[in-house]
């Protein structure tokens, strides 16, 4: 995930989320099919998502009313990328506010 859009990755893992917490999915092998593109697009490792929808009792974030294609390991992995994602935020964000301050202190002396 890149620092550069970070309303665009937001909004797709909140898509992910609802997409593989059984939210109108057809039955049967199908099921997890668009769960695992989207999750393969944004976090590499289609391996971590169920073949069939799974019950879910073990998740934290997304929490099933039913059957989800989400699984724990998915869960860990977005918090993994989510950490990144605000790490990267936060260092650009300081890199502009670091440099002001150096200008600032500059021009004062």
């Amino acid at each position: 995930m890149s620092g550069s859009g970070g309303a665009s990755p937001l909004l797709a893992l909140s898509l992910l989320l609802l997409a593989a917490s059984g939210f109108a999915q057809p039955a049967g092998e199908a099921a997890c099919r668009p769960v695992r593109t989207a999750f393969q697009v944004l976090q590499p490792g289609a391996k971590w998502v169920p073949e069939n929808p799974v019950p879910g009792l073990d998740l934290q974030v997304c929490i099933p009313k039913g059957s989800t294609c989400c699984s724990r390991r998915m869960e860990e992995k977005y918090q993994v990328a989510a950490r990144q994602n605000m790490e990267q935020l936060l260092q650009s964000a300081s890199m502009e506010l670091k440099f002001l301050v150096i200008q600032n202190a500059a021009v004062f002396q």
